[in-house]
């Protein structure tokens, strides 16, 4: 494998001492604010966007579904999550209509750190939970280092390209399976580290593929994983109805502990979500710039 000098500034590394005020901008949720938000991201991978006007009486979900897009659009390019062509996308718990539906942000279990397709997550939070459904994030910097204490061979391996999976609907794919081309966890593009993991797609396209991961990438991935959930590299917090989370996917890790619903539907655990391309404002290396994820194959 190509020799990777791995390089950490130590200016970017955060774990659960961090303060939320460090990255709470109190504002209305208007393109105005971008620039603030967009300085934040690109210190901490992170910014909360705190409004009480946000949930001013009258303010209804389409209408907040309506000004997080104008906020989407000032960021990036908001992009579709799914083969539905949702550009705001519901996450509450529909396990008990749709059994089949298996994406776990569609459920009230627990999420383990992971990083999605986009540049950018857009969390808002329309109704909390009854109990839990606590975010938690992690720097994937201090991940990084706490490995390269231990073990700098294992940090090699995430370096190196590692089998994939496909999802049906991927850029217009019908069929999952796994994908044509092996990506690396992690990877630097202008001496920033990057990462895209969701650990159960690299272990299920190694073992379609029938390609075992190798006894090393098992110890990287066990490792890289013990670490993304060291307490003290976590910060732990709970959206409030007034608060917009944005989360650069590749820097930051995002998780979410299960949770305890309100009985009444009406008062279900709701947040509104966005995905947003924004390879502009924050490049990332070309192989962990997965674009418009449900776009059509041009």
């Amino acid at each position: 494998m190509e020799e990777v000098s791995v390089q950490i500034e130590s200016s970017e590394r955060w774990g659960a001492h961090l303060e939320l005020d460090d990255v709470t901008i109190t504002a209305p949720l208007t393109a105005d604010i971008v620039g603030r938000v967009v300085a934040l991201v690109h210190r901490f991978g992170f910014a909360i966007v705190d409004s009480a006007a946000h949930t001013a009486s009258g303010c209804s979900v389409a209408e907040r579904s309506r000004h997080l897009l104008e906020f989407g659009n000032a960021l990036g390019t908001p992009v579709v999550q799914s083969p539905r062509n949702e550009l705001v996308e519901d996450v509450k718990d529909y396990s008990d209509v749709d059994e089949r539906d298996d994406r776990g942000y569609r459920s009230r279990g627990e999420l383990t750190p992971h990083s999605d397709p986009p540049t950018l997550i857009v969390l808002d939070c329309v109704t909390p939970a009854r109990l839990g459904g606590e975010t938690s994030l992690v720097s994937v910097d201090s991940i990084v280092r706490r490995m390269l204490a231990q073990d700098r061979t294992l940090v090699d391996e995430l370096l190196a390209p590692l089998p994939d999976w496909r999802v049906a609907g991927q850029h217009g794919i019908a069929v999952a399976g796994p994908a044509d081309r092996p990506r690396p966890v992690l990877a630097y593009h202008g001496g920033r580290l990057s990462c895209v993991l969701y650990r159960p797609y690299v272990e299920l396209g190694a073992s379609t593929a029938g390609q075992p991961l190798t006894s090393a990438q098992t110890a990287a991935l066990d490792l890289f994983e013990r670490y993304s959930m060291s307490d003290d590299l976590t910060l732990r917090f709970r959206l409030q109805p007034r608060q917009t989370l944005v989360l650069h996917n590749r820097s930051v890790l995002h998780a979410r502990t299960d949770y305890v619903d309100w009985p009444d539907p009406d008062r279900r655990r709701h947040l509104l979500r966005m995905w947003i391309d924004s390879p502009d404002r924050f490049p990332v290396h070309p192989g962990h710039e997965l674009g418009d994820f449900f776009a059509p194959m041009t």
